[in-house]
């Protein structure tokens, strides 16, 4: 049986507004569109990797509440299924706001999906995957810890680490023991040189190397990705799109790593391939692509 990626994080509710700036302190203003869907980096990863047809577990809990009833009422819909439920707290949401130039800024109230238990992990056949995925958000929240132990339990995985903008508010503790365990680091520029201090993608790519003494991963947006690799960095151009928002970006770029790599991909086609799911995802509304969206965009590239 071919083994899969385990996809620890959030399935959380996205409300998104199209905005045309964001207002300023005491300012009242219009959205021009609201829309709600399922959201959440976990989500969105295994989303893309579902379109793949790779093998993945969602890993996101599901807990009690309004917010929780329409998440799992989607999951459904959209043919993902978590093998966690909790009756202890809601799911989070996230304020999605989109301005007119598809950049997005995020406001999010956490909920149960940053609180993961020794439990949910105990009930895992472990022996399926031979990787995990893990946000930053989670591993910020009261649940990191656990997160980490068990990693730390299963030295045999592959962890893909995408800590996102939160990057700078994880604990040093809890980032020193992410750092341990080697993970493929995947995270945007503006995330990169905040964290390290450095003043170009490349010099903050020989320090996360050196920490994580692993594949680095610089997303760069219009420009492509950086990759530094066995001691060597270079840039893989990114694909053009037209930019409708950026909502779920890097997360569909992670994913589509994950499944090439899971199918034996090298780095180059790997990052390549990446690069134009993720222009497929910004040139739509939200951030998620439909089957029918995702195909269309593969005939396309083929």
């Amino acid at each position: 049986m071919r083994k899969g990626c385990l996809v620890i994080g959030a399935a959380m509710l996205d409300i998104i507004m199209e905005i045309d700036r964001l207002p300023l302190s005491g300012e009242d203003m219009y959205a021009k569109t609201q829309s709600m869907t399922v959201g959440g980096c976990a989500y969105n990863v295994a989303g893309i990797l579902k379109h793949f047809r790779a093998a993945y577990t969602l890993f996101a809990p599901v807990g009690t509440g309004m917010y929780a009833s329409f998440i799992e009422k989607e999951l459904k819909r959209s043919g993902h299924e978590s093998p966690v439920k909790s009756e202890t707290s809601d799911n989070g949401y996230c304020l999605c706001l989109v301005e007119a130039d598809g950049e997005r800024t995020f406001l999010t109230l956490p909920g149960i999906e940053c609180r993961f238990e020794k439990e949910w992990f105990a009930r895992l056949d472990t022996d399926r995957y031979d990787s995990a995925y893990v946000s930053g958000y989670e591993l910020e929240g009261e649940g990191g810890s656990v997160i980490l132990d068990f990693l730390e339990s299963h030295p045999e995985f592959t962890v893909y680490y995408a800590p996102g903008p939160r990057i700078t508010y994880i604990s040093e503790e809890k980032t020193n023991r992410m750092m341990a365990l080697a993970p493929v680091m995947h995270l945007n520029e503006r995330e990169a040189l905040a964290f390290t201090g450095k003043g170009t993608a490349e010099e903050a790519a020989v320090e996360l190397t050196e920490q994580t003494r692993n594949t680095v991963l610089i997303t760069l947006g219009e420009r492509g990705v950086y990759l530094w690799e066995n001691g060597k960095g270079r840039v893989i151009p990114a694909e053009k799109a037209e930019v409708i928002d950026t909502i779920g970006a890097g997360d569909s770029h992670i994913g589509a790593v994950i499944a090439l790599r899971q199918s034996g991909e090298g780095w180059e086609e790997t990052l390549r391939a990446a690069n134009r799911v993720s222009a497929m995802v910004v040139s739509v509304k939200g951030p998620a692509l439909t089957e029918e969206e995702f195909e269309k965009g593969r005939k396309i590239d083929g």
